[in-house]
């Protein structure tokens, strides 16, 4: 089955799978085949395993390690997040309480009784505490070439922390990485790549894999070049953020090693206990 290219400057993609998928698949200007294949397979070694991070020294071996889940990854997230045990969001209040209504599920006669049928009804209802039930993280997965590969690595570590907080407190959280910048034939790139949404699970094999550096250096570049109107004369591209939405937590620059991951996720836990306590 063909998949249909989407627009280089305003990508969105559901999955994972969908955003390498439209990599491998899609070609928009054959002319830039040849670059494709230097991310995808590299076989005159130009860019190597400094560049694209975990031992990697080609795009392909990059898939292969999305693929099969990066367990160095997944480990190293989990060292973090042990380290985070005492930062906890105040956790939202899920109980069911009776409230008065004028329908409902059980009926008091003695207000009906008293003329009151606007609260002779009580029906349970959940509490769902103040602030917002839904949460948007998108993590700026993008870095300068000269940048050490470990830099996305934090960056998408302190998204994913940030997730896993959180959840346990009770709000529902959706997942985007992105990338955006200019060149490659390219007047404008942004793409969005959903790892989790509202109303899944978080899935921390998928995860760990998007915060492997060459994630982005390899199959994003790829899928530049893929999707690309025009030819390029260059194998790399100005960093830029991809498009957010209103109301989006954006994880980008000011995260670039495990102390910044650490300072970015106290910071938007405190904004948020804030935020709780102030509609309260």
């Amino acid at each position: 089955m063909s998949i249909t290219p989407q627009k280089v400057d305003r990508a969105s993609y559901e999955t994972v799978a969908d955003f390498i998928d439209a990599a491998n698949t899609v070609l928009v200007n054959a002319s830039n085949a040849d670059i494709v294949a230097v991310f995808r397979e590299d076989k005159g070694q130009q860019f190597g395993a400094s560049f694209f991070g975990a031992g990697c020294r080609n795009g392909l071996a990059v898939q292969t390690l999305v693929n099969d889940g990066w367990q160095e990854g997944r480990t190293r997230v989990d060292g973090f997040l042990s380290k985070l045990e005492t930062i906890e969001l105040a956790p939202r209040d899920m109980r069911r309480r009776l409230t008065l209504a004028d329908m409902g599920d059980h009926l008091n006669i003695g207000d009906v009784y008293a003329g009151r049928f606007a609260t002779a009804w009580t029906r349970a209802t959940r509490q769902t505490g103040f602030g917002p039930q839904r949460v948007d993280l998108v993590a700026n997965m993008i870095t300068a070439g000269s940048q050490s590969p470990d830099v996305l690595f934090w960056r998408g570590a302190a998204a994913v922390a940030l997730c896993d907080k959180l959840e346990a407190a009770g709000y529902m959280v959706r997942l985007i990485v992105g990338f955006g910048g200019k060149g490659m034939g390219a007047d404008k790139v942004s793409c969005r790549i959903t790892v989790k949404n509202h109303d899944m699970p978080l899935d921390l094999s998928t995860a760990s894999s998007v915060m492997l550096p060459g994630f982005f250096r390899a199959i994003g570049h790829q899928w530049i070049a893929a999707h690309a109107p025009r030819r390029s004369d260059c194998v790399g591209i100005s960093v830029k953020n991809c498009d957010t939405e209103a109301g989006e937590i954006f994880l980008s620059h000011e995260v670039s090693n495990e102390a910044g991951a650490r300072a970015r996720v106290e910071q938007v836990i405190h904004q948020l206990d804030a935020a709780t306590t102030a509609a309260a």
